[in-house]
């Protein structure tokens, strides 16, 4: 499970891994107050909807500690929960990152800059969102595909190498926004 933790990591070009845990709530309810960031990972419907991919998808405990100047570290600094699914046997996986607006601010010039481009998620009616360009690759050259939307006062960000079409993220996209209804 190290592996895939260090391979998630890698893949999405998000931070390095170490210290600090995201929160887990024993109770696995995913209603959470519109526009208000999770607070657990236990997340079935989000896991579910990795699952329809990578099956048998779980949860996968992180230990988070980000390097500065990342979206991770934004996230995590402005309250935000970083949470990975996936199958850890196959080291294969994704992430999702919920935060505040404020982080969001934070970073929209540095995905401009990265070359992120501003996209129109289909189906989904987000206040802004970018993506990776097609091809894009992470650090050590394997594929990433990655986006971030606001919508409803948070940031989302979805990244994972296995996926190459909002068509593919469409299921996961949709119930990482279910939860912060």
């Amino acid at each position: 499970m190290k592996r895939l933790s260090i391979a998630v990591c890698a893949l999405l070009l998000l931070t390095a891994c170490g210290n600090s845990e995201a929160k887990i709530d024993t109770d696995s309810s995913e209603s959470t107050q519109v526009g208000q960031v999770p607070t657990t990972c236990e997340l079935v419907g989000v896991n579910s909807a990795f699952a329809t991919i990578i099956p048998p998808s779980k949860y996968i405990p992180t230990e988070w500690t980000p390097a500065e100047g990342t979206d991770l570290g934004a996230a995590l600094n402005a309250g935000g929960i970083a949470c990975s699914y996936g199958d850890a046997d196959a080291e294969v996986g994704g992430t999702v990152i919920w935060a505040p607006a404020s982080a969001w601010t934070e970073r929209e010039s540095v995905w401009q800059s990265e070359g992120m481009l501003p996209v129109d998620i289909p189906n989904v009616d987000e206040t802004a969102a970018y993506k990776l360009p097609k091809g894009s690759t992470s650090a050590d050259g394997m594929p990433a595909w990655r986006v971030n939307l606001l919508i409803n006062g948070i940031w989302i960000q979805l990244g994972a190498a296995f996926i190459q079409s909002f068509d593919e993220a469409a299921p996961i996209i949709q119930e990482a926004i279910n939860v912060i209804k």
